[in-house]
């Protein structure tokens, strides 16, 4: 049998994993590891996908492997998706309505892009709800690009949650609602399963150079928000537990937490990749580093070696059936209606003279049509610009109220200055610096203020031995979730119009190193309450 190989691969590095199918079913998986990838020069360009290509080629060199079929995975911040409401229609018109709605619905959706989904269930009027996503096509041929400098042959492009979920399909048989945690790096891919079908997929961009609390504690929030959102559809049911990818010895502390945060009635789970598939000993005595993180990789093995068809593959999309050949039957058929022909044609004359007739009444409204949207077009994306403006547009009074409400009382800590900003993706950040009566007060004041929407991160602090009583120093970092975080991007050209003018207040004696905005007022001073 051919040997497999999956890959997927983010900024820093590559997770390669390859397997041969076994005759009479099932995979033996003969090695998994990871690749570094080249990084960029300060100033320079980013590594293309020749250069990835020729760094996985030497790992496989250097390994004894040779020319396979290569799966690739792909991840959702890659790609466009949307669920799609369709009406009631028959299965083979599936395809081509899910297109003609995507191209209403999607933002940069062109007629090149590679488009799959996935049903879901019926709605309301007898229709289907859709999972579609949508590829670029530059993204499609860099990836084949990539594939091409290591040597292999570019066989299936799987959207990443749809190949980890592969693993949890004998646990799926009882039909439960699942959620799923896939740790990749600086992301974390949460996918909401009803049974074996995923419905939700959902990636989370990961607090950077952040400590296990920190990180553990922006994770529930977004497993929470994921949970929520992920209602709609599933009909009102609700999530009754969550599998973590991993082993114990990265993600026990996580699981915990988890365990103690969400009280689901499944319970918190981890669940190793690795100890679903028949591993070769070689791989037993040199297993990877962090198992958790080739779940997608070794889902797509699965599924290729079981003859399973990925929800979503790029490369091979859902179409039309093709129709059953009657080749026979219509030559019958066009010898008899030849005859017929003869006799109508001067119907036929008089008909095509109609038709011609409505077709330019057609092309004439639908210039007209075409001229009364165009003159749209620049308000919709002024309305998408407004969107995004509300999403951003934060009252800090009210963010000073609530810090003030929930910090400790004045005796324990004292803020001396704050700096507020609107950044990237809506998010709003306040720059606090405080003064306590010890560093025991700092995870104190850091628990009050976190919740849903705010994620909070020190700086660390130190003593000002010149000061007395409250000379314990710190500097908070609080980032605060868009009013608004199911908005889709801005296009590049209205992004760049849209951009809100940054509003803060400022201290004299903030650290220069922030990014300073252009509006100034008179530092707060006092009391933290």
């Amino acid at each position: 049998m051919p040997r497999l190989f999956a890959i997927e691969w983010d900024a820093a590095e590559a997770r390669v994993a390859t397997g041969k199918p076994r005759a009479g079913g099932g995979l033996i998986l003969e090695q998994a590891f990871t690749v570094d990838l080249p990084q960029a020069v300060a100033g320079g360009p980013e590594p293309g996908a020749k250069e990835i290509g020729e760094r996985i080629a030497k790992a496989l060199t250097e390994r004894g492997l040779s020319r396979g079929d290569a799966l690739v995975a792909v991840g959702r911040t890659s790609i466009e998706l949307r669920f799609l409401t369709l009406p009631p229609m028959p299965p083979e018109e599936l395809p081509d309505s899910v297109r003609l709605q995507a191209v209403r619905q999607f933002s940069t959706l062109g007629d090149d892009w590679p488009l799959d989904f996935v049903p879901l269930d019926a709605n309301r009027d007898g229709g289907t709800n859709v999972l579609a996503a949508a590829i670029s096509p530059d993204l499609v041929k860099q990836t084949q690009e990539t594939c091409a400098a290591a040597g292999l042959t570019f066989s299936r492009l799987v959207l990443r949650p749809f190949a980890a979920a592969a693993l949890v399909k004998k646990l799926a048989a009882d039909g439960k609602c699942r959620l799923t945690i896939d740790f990749l790096g600086e992301e974390a891919d949460l996918s909401v399963l009803a049974g074996e079908r995923l419905v939700f997929p959902r990636t989370v961009r990961l607090p950077s150079g952040a400590n296990a609390e920190t990180l553990a504690r922006s994770l529930v929030a977004e497993v929470r928000r994921t949970v929520v959102a992920a209602q709609n559809q599933l009909g009102g049911r609700r999530v009754e537990q969550v599998i973590i990818f991993g082993d114990s010895a990265h993600h026990e502390s996580l699981r915990a937490l988890l365990q103690q945060e969400l009280s689901l009635d499944g319970g918190v789970e981890l669940l190793d990749p690795f100890a679903e598939v028949e591993q070769s000993r070689e791989l037993q005595a040199r297993p990877p580093r962090n198992p958790g993180t080739f779940a997608p990789v070794l889902g797509m093995l699965l599924d290729e070696a079981a003859g399973a068809v990925p929800g979503i593959d790029f490369l091979h999309p859902r179409q039309r059936p093709v129709p059953q050949s009657h080749r026979r039957f219509y030559i019958g058929l066009g010898a008899t209606a030849a005859a017929i022909l003869v006799l109508c044609a001067g119907y036929i004359v008089m008909d095509l003279r109609q038709r011609d007739a409505q077709i330019a009444l057609m092309q004439k409204d639908k210039a007209e049509l075409e001229k009364r949207n165009k003159k749209g077009m620049p308000i919709l994306a002024e309305a998408e610009e407004i969107d995004h403006f509300v999403a951003g547009d934060f009252t800090w009074l009210d963010e000073l109220r609530v810090i003030s409400e929930k910090a400790p009382p004045s005796e324990k800590a004292r803020l001396e200055a704050f700096l507020a900003d609107t950044r990237i993706k809506d998010e709003g950040g306040l720059t606090v610096e405080a003064v306590t009566d010890g560093p025991d007060v700092v995870p104190v004041l850091e628990s009050a203020l976190r919740d849903e929407r705010h994620t909070v991160q020190g700086f660390g602090g130190k003593r000002d031995t010149k000061a007395v009583g409250l000379n314990w120093k710190i500097r908070e970092d609080i980032v605060i979730a868009p009013n608004d975080p199911t908005l889709p991007p801005l296009k590049p050209s209205a992004a760049k119009s849209s951009k809100a003018p940054t509003a803060g207040v400022k201290s004299p004696s903030a650290s220069p190193s922030n990014q300073v905005p252009p509006v100034k007022t008179t530092p707060a001073k006092g009391g933290a309450k």
